[in-house]
Protein backbone atom coordinates (compact mmCIF):
# COMPACT_ATOMS: atom_id res chain seq x y z
CA UNK A 1 0.00 0.00 0.00
CA UNK A 2 1.09 3.23 -1.07
CA UNK A 3 0.54 7.14 0.62
CA UNK A 4 0.97 10.26 -0.66
CA UNK A 5 3.35 13.24 1.09
CA UNK A 6 1.75 16.30 0.59
CA UNK A 7 2.34 20.09 1.91
CA UNK A 8 -0.25 22.38 3.26
CA UNK A 9 0.17 25.29 0.85
CA UNK A 10 -2.81 27.75 1.49
CA UNK A 11 -6.54 27.13 2.09
CA UNK A 12 -9.73 28.34 -0.06
CA UNK A 13 -13.42 28.05 0.48
CA UNK A 14 -16.06 25.67 -0.17
CA UNK A 15 -19.58 25.06 0.65
CA UNK A 16 -19.13 27.66 3.14
CA UNK A 17 -16.20 25.78 5.28
CA UNK A 18 -12.65 26.20 5.12
CA UNK A 19 -10.35 24.02 2.71
CA UNK A 20 -6.52 23.10 2.62
CA UNK A 21 -5.07 23.06 -0.47
CA UNK A 22 -2.36 20.58 -0.81
CA UNK A 23 0.35 20.14 -2.93
CA UNK A 24 1.92 16.19 -3.50
CA UNK A 25 5.53 16.18 -2.84
CA UNK A 26 6.45 12.32 -2.71
CA UNK A 27 4.75 8.78 -1.66
CA UNK A 28 6.07 6.33 0.79
CA UNK A 29 5.82 2.50 -0.74
CA UNK A 30 7.03 -0.12 1.03
CA UNK A 31 8.42 -3.79 -0.22
CA UNK A 32 10.21 -6.29 1.86
CA UNK A 33 12.90 -4.73 3.02
CA UNK A 34 10.65 -1.86 4.62
CA UNK A 35 9.20 1.73 3.59
CA UNK A 36 10.78 3.99 1.35
CA UNK A 37 10.06 7.58 0.20
CA UNK A 38 9.66 8.69 -3.05
CA UNK A 39 10.47 12.51 -3.35
CA UNK A 40 8.84 14.47 -6.86
CA UNK A 41 12.18 16.59 -7.49
CA UNK A 42 9.93 19.23 -9.20
CA UNK A 43 8.72 20.68 -5.82
CA UNK A 44 10.34 24.00 -4.61
CA UNK A 45 10.80 22.90 -0.95
CA UNK A 46 12.07 26.44 -0.02
CA UNK A 47 8.71 28.03 -1.75
CA UNK A 48 6.47 25.44 0.03
CA UNK A 49 8.20 26.84 3.11
CA UNK A 50 7.70 30.08 2.33
CA UNK A 51 3.96 29.46 2.02
CA UNK A 52 3.30 27.84 5.21
CA UNK A 53 5.31 30.94 6.36
CA UNK A 54 2.95 33.16 5.10
CA UNK A 55 0.01 30.89 6.34
CA UNK A 56 1.28 31.02 9.85
CA UNK A 57 2.62 34.48 10.24
CA UNK A 58 5.80 32.54 11.89
CA UNK A 59 9.50 31.88 10.62
CA UNK A 60 10.00 28.50 10.17
CA UNK A 61 12.74 26.22 9.62
CA UNK A 62 10.76 23.14 8.35
CA UNK A 63 8.70 21.91 5.96
CA UNK A 64 5.40 20.63 7.73
CA UNK A 65 4.08 17.53 5.77
CA UNK A 66 1.05 15.11 6.07
CA UNK A 67 1.46 11.30 5.22
CA UNK A 68 -2.31 10.41 3.34
CA UNK A 69 -3.13 6.58 2.93
CA UNK A 70 -4.12 6.00 -0.37
CA UNK A 71 -7.20 4.18 0.27
CA UNK A 72 -9.55 5.03 -3.15
CA UNK A 73 -8.53 4.14 -6.67
CA UNK A 74 -6.77 7.36 -8.02
CA UNK A 75 -6.33 7.65 -11.92
CA UNK A 76 -3.05 6.98 -13.06
CA UNK A 77 -0.98 10.57 -13.09
CA UNK A 78 -0.15 11.55 -16.72
CA UNK A 79 3.59 11.84 -17.48
CA UNK A 80 4.37 14.63 -19.67
CA UNK A 81 5.17 14.26 -23.24
CA UNK A 82 8.72 13.38 -23.93
CA UNK A 83 10.20 14.56 -26.95
CA UNK A 84 12.44 12.41 -28.93
CA UNK A 85 15.50 14.28 -30.70
CA UNK A 86 15.25 14.76 -34.26
CA UNK A 87 16.63 11.52 -36.67
CA UNK A 88 18.87 12.22 -39.65
CA UNK A 89 16.35 11.75 -41.62
CA UNK A 90 14.38 14.55 -40.59
CA UNK A 91 16.96 17.24 -42.11
CA UNK A 92 16.53 17.13 -45.44
CA UNK A 93 20.43 17.39 -46.78
CA UNK A 94 19.91 18.30 -50.29
CA UNK A 95 19.57 22.10 -49.38
CA UNK A 96 23.11 22.67 -48.22
CA UNK A 97 22.68 26.34 -48.98
CA UNK A 98 23.30 28.78 -45.80
CA UNK A 99 22.36 32.35 -47.33
CA UNK A 100 25.81 33.61 -45.03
Amino acid sequence: MSKSIKAKVGTYQKDGATKGRYVDIGAVLSNANGEYILLDPTVNLAGVMLKQQAMSEKVLSNVMCSIFDNDRQQAPQQQPAQQSAPKADDFDSSEDDIPF
